[in-house]
């Protein structure tokens, strides 16, 4: 049972009145989609977060539907998704067919993918690439998903006009009922501020998804957004483990009889971040939703915030700050 307070879903203010659950399963890189949505709904996640360039908006609307037809209790509004706009049109000649494809090119096959607006040239980050690309998201979940709870624009990286576009195309798919709400991911201050003093702009971001842990904490970043009302979803929550046998951690993990994974996502959530670790492995989906019914002492959050490195912490290639 949730403790009062740490809640298992919270309002996005900027979308009212939906609310977003505060754990979800996170499919990036996972080698068994379907089967791990599966896992986490009966093990009572009601949040998934997939995107363009994972490869699986698929195999997720799938999960989804078969999980809702064999469980009556469970409607389609009990299950939030949150799918994403690659920066470029994923569905072009020459693009790769997998995310296999993508992460390890054949040496032999040309090079480098052209996943990106600098290599390809062009970008789907216009008003009407915005619209068909959420389009073919949707369409990408099957019939039995007929509207994505939240759509985020994935990355910063094409620049202002570019990002001004996308949203104000994504703008017109809130309009149209198709997606609940919108938002950014690896955005920094700048780049929300630049957006939302556009007098085209009448919907702010309800959310923005960043590299989050204990080790790269984006303090004033977040503390800009939950001032704002934007709520930050942290995606590496664990940092896909590479970092929980730090003493810290595992000292705090004895001393209240969890797993050092628990102790950090617990940190997370009561920070007032919302997460999404990623898991293939059923009973590590498990664990990872065991966060109710305890919680850190400050002195312990207060440890565990200690350790934050600055962007130098991070594990994956986004650093907000780097882009126009």
């Amino acid at each position: 049972m949730a403790s009062e307070s740490t809640p298992q879903s919270i309002p996005l203010p900027l979308a009212s009145p939906l609310s977003i659950p505060v754990l979800g399963l996170g499919v990036f890189q996972s080698t068994k989609t379907h089967s791990s949505v599966l896992s986490a709904l009966s093990a009572g996640y009601r949040h998934l977060d997939t995107a363009q360039i994972y490869y699986n908006e698929a195999a997720t609307g799938a999960a989804v539907t078969e999980f809702l037809a064999k469980t009556p209790s469970v409607s389609r509004s009990d299950i939030f998704i949150c799918s994403k706009l690659w920066e470029v049109d994923l569905t072009l000649p020459g693009m790769p067919p997998d995310f296999e494809s993508m992460a390890h090119p054949n040496p032999n096959g040309g090079g480098s993918w052209k996943t990106t607006v600098a290599r390809l040239g062009l970008t789907s980050y216009t008003k009407e690439g915005a619209i068909d690309g959420f389009n073919r998201s949707l369409a990408a979940m099957g019939p039995g998903i007929d509207y994505i709870d939240l759509y985020l624009i994935h990355n910063p990286r094409p620049g202002p006009t570019a990002r001004l576009q996308a949203w104000l195309g994504l703008q017109e798919i809130v309009k149209s009922g198709k997606a609940k709400s919108i938002g950014v991911s690896n955005w920094s201050k700048h780049h929300i501020e630049e957006l939302i003093a556009n007098k085209e702009v009448d919907i702010t971001p309800a959310v923005n998804q960043i590299e989050f842990h204990p080790w790269c904490q984006h303090k004033a970043l977040v503390e800009y957004c939950q001032q704002k009302g934007i709520v930050v979803v942290a995606y590496s929550p664990l940092t896909q483990g590479t970092r929980l046998k730090d003493p810290v951690i595992l000292d705090i993990a004895g001393k209240y009889g969890k797993t050092a994974a628990q102790v950090v996502l617990r940190w997370c959530l009561q920070r007032g971040v919302v997460i999404i670790p990623k898991s293939d492995k059923e009973e590590r989906i498990k664990e990872n939703s065991q966060l109710w019914g305890w919680e850190l002492a400050e002195e312990d959050m207060d440890r565990i915030t200690a350790l934050d490195e600055g962007i130098s912490g991070k594990l994956g290639e986004w650093d907000p700050d780097a882009w126009e």
